[in-house]
């Protein structure tokens, strides 16, 4: 502050100094002036000379000379304001929603599974016939089932016990024909034996099924001899 005040007394000094020079000689170029106006006649005067530009050619020099004052020190930053650490948030409780027991969802389903109409199952055809059936037909009482393997396997094989060699009437044109192949309903010539008699007699006590049948039972075996034994009204 002390080198401040001292170069602004300074500077002062000096600008006084050179104004009063430049009024003293401002007065003598007037005084000359005047006087070469009275010996000279009148004419254009001449324009007078600014006193300015000395003025205003010490001025930048003293501004030049005039040091700067020194910067003020340059007050430190402030720091910028950090954000505040944000506590961390408990967890959310979720709203608690009522599962369903799985035991009453079961009992529901089976509830529904009840209730709903069921189709009943198709029930078995009462005409099913198995590969190794042989359904004969064609008599009033009923028609017969004759399970083929078993009567085979009971006859040891022997085709021969039911299916009797080819005879001339009308000779066989297989080793083993159905009954049917020839026995008709009537007899038709050159054959003597209706169908039902291919079988047994009429009042069924002889004939192939039921002196089979007769003989099984001897032996201590069960087969059946009565007529509805055998005829079923379903076998059609």
């Amino acid at each position: 502050m002390n080198k401040l005040a001292e170069w602004a007394v300074l500077t002062l000094a000096v600008i006084f100094v050179i104004g009063g020079c430049s009024g003293q000689k401002s007065g003598e170029g007037a005084s000359q002036a005047s006087a070469a106006a009275q010996a000279q006649p009148a004419g254009p005067e001449p324009a007078p000379q600014a006193a300015a530009p000395a003025q205003t050619e010490a001025a930048p020099q003293l501004a030049m000379q005039e040091p700067s004052p020194p910067a003020a020190a340059a007050a430190p930053p402030t720091p910028a304001p950090q954000p505040k650490a944000e506590a961390p948030r408990p967890p959310e409780a979720k709203p608690a929603t009522a599962e369903v027991p799985t035991l009453a969802v079961t009992a529901a389903t089976a509830q529904a599974i009840q209730a709903a109409p069921q189709e009943p199952a198709p029930a078995p055809a009462k005409n099913a016939v198995a590969k190794d059936v042989i359904v004969l037909t064609g008599s009033p009482l009923g028609g017969v089932r004759l399970q083929h393997k078993l009567h085979a396997t009971r006859a040891g094989n022997n085709c021969a016990t039911c299916h009797h060699p080819s005879r001339p009437e009308k000779p066989a044109s297989a080793p083993q024909q159905a009954c049917s192949d020839c026995h008709m309903a009537k007899a038709t010539a050159p054959m003597k034996t209706i169908y039902q008699g291919a079988f047994h007699n009429p009042v069924a006590q002889s004939g192939t099924c039921i002196d089979c049948h007769k003989a099984e039972n001897a032996k201590g075996k069960k087969a059946p001899v009565n007529c509805m034994d055998c005829h079923k009204q379903e076998n059609k």
